[in-house]
């Protein structure tokens, strides 16, 4: 693998597939990750890179448009974030991997770096990537696997989504409901004698009403003006924003209650 990227870029979609924020753990809140390590590849256009993480109930991926290098090879690897997030500079550097060591070569240095024999969910990851299908295309039915496809598809701004989560997680609780009535998507939280709820008017819809809980602090990492949100009811939630160069995808399974 060898390509050339923007270090202050590549950390942002770092911090967005590892979806750093509080989570819900029982009766408290907890600040988490998906996990440490990522998987960063590019593939055979030379200028998109995507970036995954992932466990047993959770996929998400991002796309990054690399810099022009007439010499960019493909490749996939895997590494610790901690370590990776530490050397990285906000200018442009060639990221590149040379005898299974990574290397970042910028102006002023040059830092080598080990990789990860493989993620740690590298199974569920590779799962997803096989058999999520999605697209920004809403009259598209979202596959999760064979036996699971998302019919109900929610277009909204992106704007109006990560305000609403905003707002619903005030409430301290961080687990979100998310109701669409047939006309508008309600997205709401609740925590003892407290509730907020927020009514989002959708850009377009397809599908029948549905509804689902769960807990992910996506919505901080969200690109584009516009998101599109795809579940059943009780149903695996579908996410995707951004534009090609940028997208970003995520895969959560719902929040099911004792």
């Amino acid at each position: 693998m060898k390509m050339k990227i923007n270090g202050k870029k590549l950390k942002n979609k770092i911090e967005s597939v590892l979806l750093k924020g509080k989570w819900n753990n029982g009766a408290s809140n907890k600040s988490n990750i998906i996990s440490p390590s990522v998987i960063i590849s590019l593939g055979t256009n030379g200028r998109i890179c995507t970036l995954y993480n992932g466990n047993s109930s959770t996929f998400v991926s991002a796309n990054l448009l690399t810099e022009d290098l007439e010499d960019s090879k493909t490749g996939r690897l895997t590494i610790d974030s901690d370590i990776l997030l530490k050397y990285l500079p906000d200018n442009n550097c060639i990221f590149q991997l040379k005898d299974n060591i990574l290397q970042l070569v910028d102006e002023r240095k040059t830092v080598k770096i080990p990789i990860l024999n493989r993620h740690e969910n590298n199974d569920s990851i590779l799962h997803c990537e096989k058999n999520y299908e999605v697209s920004r295309d809403i009259n598209k039915n979202v596959k999760v696997s064979e036996k699971t496809i998302l019919k109900t598809r929610i277009k909204v701004s992106t704007l109006d989504l990560i305000n609403a989560f905003k707002d619903c997680e005030a409430v301290g609780n961080c687990v979100f409901k998310l109701d669409f009535d047939g006309d508008n998507l309600i997205i709401s939280s609740n925590k003892d004698n407290e509730s907020v709820t927020v009514s989002i008017e959708p850009l377009t819809t397809i599908g029948t009403k549905a509804t689902m809980e769960f807990s992910a602090p996506f919505y901080k990492y969200l690109e584009g003006r516009v998101t599109i949100l795809s579940f059943n009811d009780e149903s695996p939630l579908s996410i995707i924003s951004g534009d090609n160069e940028s997208e970003i995808k995520v895969l959560r399974a719902p929040r099911i209650e004792a």
